[in-house]
This record gives structure tokens, C-alpha cells and sequence, in this order.
């Protein structure tokens, strides 16, 4: 054993390590459940880029969203729920790098493939930025950025204070509240820009999509969504 892993397994007995995708404590070791990684819920071919929706229930020709291509790496369900869930109560890198691997993969294999010039995290407002210590949407986005090699900023875009959990509204709800939380943050550099809109979960879209036309009216050129996890349609096909 080398000073390295014997300092892991120092750390371990006050720290133990946990898996970043179900949150139980695992060997010192090693770095996630098998298991876990395994049975990840991928998104696969039966999506449309276009909208997020399965390519059956496609909205391109209809929906009111104004992004131009949605990516989602897993389902919102089984491991991929815990480790969003894991995700913002611990902050760790590899289940955002593992998504991000994911999304990258889909974007080179799109049919046309969005060709990003800055990420930008949907933000956190103040209030729960600080009592988390971190944004997980952040920690998605900057896993991007590091694959991809193209900036970050999280700047951008702002949240107003809200003590309303989203996830906690109806979906008419969420539209209408989505239009009040966000607003303009530092724009300069902007205008022209392919931007990727990151988040950790996509549900109906509507936070998305209404930042999206923050960037747009920014002067942005086209705005694109990267989720980590996403729920929509996934009832009409599991």
C-alpha cells in the first residue's frame, strides 16, 4: 500500500467513501457501485434532440420551446434519480463527468450536431446557492466545458430568491413561475453565441426554456439544453 492509498484509507474511517450514484458507503477503494453504474438509465436512439420528447410524441412542429436541441444523458428514475438526488446533497465530480461523457457522445452523433461557443448553468439564487455551497447544474456544466474545451460562465444568468421548490408546482405553474425567477446577469460577450444551457433535471422544460429566452433576447445566435437526467415522456415508453 502507497502513502496515497494509505491516506485514503485513513480518510475513510472518519469520511467513508460513498458511491456518487446511490449515496451507500462502499470500499475505500474504489470510486462507484458497479452495480450502480450498470443499471444507469441511458437515453438512447427513441429520443428527438429537437424537443427532448420521444421521437413518437415529437413537439418540434408544435411546443412554444426555443431551444434548438435538447440532450439528456439518463432517465429521472432509479440510479439515475439517486444519483441527482446524491448529487445535490454531496458535491462530487463523477456522476456530472459521467453524464457529460454521455452528452457529448450524444451532440458528436447528432444528426446535426450543435456546435457550442460558451455553457452557461441555469443558476441557483442566493439563498440556496448559499446553504448548498454549490450549484449542481454548475458542477454539469464545468464537467462539459472540461470534455469539450469550451467556456463556462456562470454569470450570465440570475435567480431571484424563491422559497417555492419548483418541483413542488404544477406544470402550468412552473411555466408561469419560470418567467418571474430569472433574469439577466452580465450579458457582454453574448451576442452571436451558439450557447449550451445546462441543468441537472429536465421536467417540463419550462425553466429551460424560459432562460433560453434570457440568452435570446441577450442577442445569443441559438441556444441548445443539456440535462443530466430527464423525466419528460418517459412514462410512454418504460
Amino acid at each position: 500500500m502507497n502513502k496515497s492509498d494509505i491516506k485514503a484509507f485513513v480518510l475513510d474511517l472518519f469520511f467513508p467513501n460513498r458511491c456518487p450514484l446511490c449515496g451507500n458507503v462502499i470500499k475505500w477503494d474504489i470510486t462507484y457501485c458497479q452495480k450502480c453504474f450498470d443499471n444507469l438509465p441511458w437515453t438512447g436512439e427513441e429520443l428527438c434532440n429537437g424537443c427532448g420528447n420521444t421521437k413518437i410524441d415529437c413537439t418540434c412542429d408544435t411546443s412554444d420551446f426555443v431551444f434548438v436541441r435538447a440532450y439528456a444523458a439518463v432517465y429521472y428514475r432509479d440510479v439515475g434519480k439517486s444519483a441527482v438526488v446524491f448529487l445535490k446533497q454531496t458535491k462530487n465530480m463523477l456522476f456530472p463527468r459521467i453524464a457529460a461523457e454521455k452528452i457529448y457522445e450524444d451532440i458528436r452523433n447528432d444528426s446535426y450536431p450543435f456546435e457550442a461557443d460558451l455553457i452557461v448553468p441555469i443558476p441557483m439564487s442566493k439563498h440556496k446557492y448559499n446553504s448548498r455551497g454549490y450549484n449542481q447544474a454548475a458542477l454539469i456544466g464545468q464537467a462539459i466545458s472540461d470534455l469539450m474545451d469550451i467556456p463556462m460562465r456562470e454569470d450570465v444568468l440570475k435567480r431571484h430568491n424563491s422559497f417555492i421548490a419548483q418541483h413542488k408546482l404544477s406544470a402550468k405553474l412552473r411555466r408561469k413561475n419560470a418567467g418571474i425567477r430569472y433574469y439577466h446577469g452580465n450579458t457582454d460577450g453574448i451576442k452571436d453565441k451558439n450557447i449550451l444551457l445546462c441543468d441537472d433535471v429536465m421536467t417540463t422544460g419550462s425553466t429551460l426554456n424560459e432562460c433560453a429566452k434570457l440568452l435570446l433576447s441577450a442577442g445569443a445566435a441559438s441556444v441548445a439544453v443539456a440535462v443530466a437526467a430527464t423525466t419528460i415522456r418517459e412514462n410512454s415508453i418504460f
